[in-house]
């Protein structure tokens, strides 16, 4: 037997989706997810639980089985590992971005958070940050750049805390935050400290660099400053191959979504044209993860072109998404899999819907299907069908249902 899982990031709606009163999933057409909807059984599924708003990181390692309540200490530390840092375990780790700011009267101005999406330079940019030398004693640090203006930051060096602020004002026209202590313990204060040092810096490097220079000369936003958020140290997560005996490898052009996985005990692999937004290419996703059952026994897929077009609120573009997940990966999927020896679900992390761009609190729709699932009577993939559906309602632990069809489930009690 294999595994597959499939999340597709915000695939929930609302009926405000559309003006037929349909969500994006219930507009779009699936014809496989329709077919694999009647041969298998659907149900809704609350990320973490029923009327928990719920970030990505931390429904993501519900999903997959784990209590984020209990082992959960912030993004930063997933996207330091998704974008292949080495991180010790008292590392502090943040979620980073370059920004375009303005110096006025001693603070700094966001004109632009995201440094007009910058898509070159970025390397070099990153090289010049990690040359600083930082004042605190016994503090060290590492900046990677990522995709456009994302990238990830780790501070290493004794007496550090994850309990610290951001600098994100998380708009523009306002000053970038200071970083501050968030318990009162020297060791946050410390930590603030340095992360301050670095930012104050960073600016000045930044701003005299070739690349800012030639951006600013060409009428483009300079990525003159570093905003940071998501502090977190390393969680203590058991590996599910631990818990259950089984490998499992991970397709994601997110470093999000790689990095909880990695964190879980997953093996990466990379495809080319998997870019983590609208452009991926999903075809290749699929030839991917048919492959990666020859030498492991589960595999996680993770797409995000609909969360991008919810956030976008286009729904156009996450019902055409949504149309290109179902005939360019589970058509092709389906094809070269023996769903005769395969279970296989799908779902999402969160409901991001159309009129309001973010993530709400509804239960998602999810899929079951393979030899061992009880059909039942719904016809069709979406909101509506599978509240009908089976399954019912529950929170979470996908993964470990996926893996429980497969008779991989350790007994609990005697």
């Amino acid at each position: 037997m294999h595994g597959i899982l499939v999340i597709a990031d915000g695939l929930g709606g609302r009926p405000t989706d559309t003006k037929e009163g349909k969500t994006c999933l219930e507009a779009a057409k699936t014809l496989a997810l329709d077919e694999l909807a009647r041969q298998g059984a659907l149900g809704l599924v609350d990320p973490i639980g029923p009327g928990v708003r719920p970030g990505s990181d931390t429904a993501h390692l519900s999903l997959l089985g784990y209590d984020p309540y209990e082992i959960y200490t912030g993004r930063g530390v997933f996207e330091c590992l998704g974008i292949g840092m080495d991180v010790r375990a008292d590392d502090i780790c943040f979620r980073a971005n370059f920004a375009t700011v303005e110096a006025r009267k001693g603070e700094y101005i966001v004109t632009d958070r995201r440094a007009g999406r910058i898509d070159s330079g970025q390397q070099d940019l990153a090289r010049a940050l990690n040359e600083i030398e930082p004042d605190a004693p016994g503090v060290t640090f590492e900046f990677r750049a990522s995709t456009q203006h994302r990238g990830a930051l780790l501070l290493r060096g004794s007496g550090l805390s994850r309990h610290v602020g951001e600098n994100d004002p998380h708009a523009t026209g306002k000053a970038a935050l200071l970083f501050e202590p968030l318990d009162g313990s020297e060791e946050a204060r410390r930590t603030a400290s340095a992360l301050n040092e670095l930012v104050e810096k960073s600016h000045a490097v930044l701003g005299e660099h070739p690349v800012n220079v030639a951006r600013a000369s060409d009428g483009q936003a300079p990525a003159n400053y570093i905003l940071a958020r998501g502090a977190a140290d390393c969680p203590d997560i058991p590996s599910i191959e631990s818990m259950y005996g089984v490998r499992g490898a991970v397709i994601a052009g997110g470093a999000l979504y790689r990095g909880v996985a990695l964190a879980c005990g997953m093996t990466s692999i990379t495809v080319p044209g998997a870019t983590g937004g609208l452009d991926t290419d999903l075809r290749a996703k699929a030839e991917a993860a048919a492959r990666a059952l020859e030498d492991y026994d589960y595999v996680f897929v993770h797409m995000k072109g609909t969360d991008n077009a919810g956030h976008d609120q286009d729904a156009a573009a996450k019902t055409a998404f949504i149309e290109r997940i179902d005939a360019e990966f589970f058509t092709p999927l389906l094809e070269k899999v023996d769903m005769a020896m395969t279970h296989l679900a799908f779902t999402g992390d969160h409901t991001t819907p159309i009129d309001f761009g973010d993530h709400t609190h509804e239960p998602v729709p999810v899929l079951f299907a393979g030899p061992n699932v009880m059909p039942d009577c719904t016809e069709a993939f979406g909101e509506r069908e599978a509240g009908r559906g089976g399954l019912g309602r529950f929170s979470g632990r996908v993964l470990p249902m996926l893996l429980g069809y497969n008779n991989w489930s350790p007994k609990f009690g005697s």
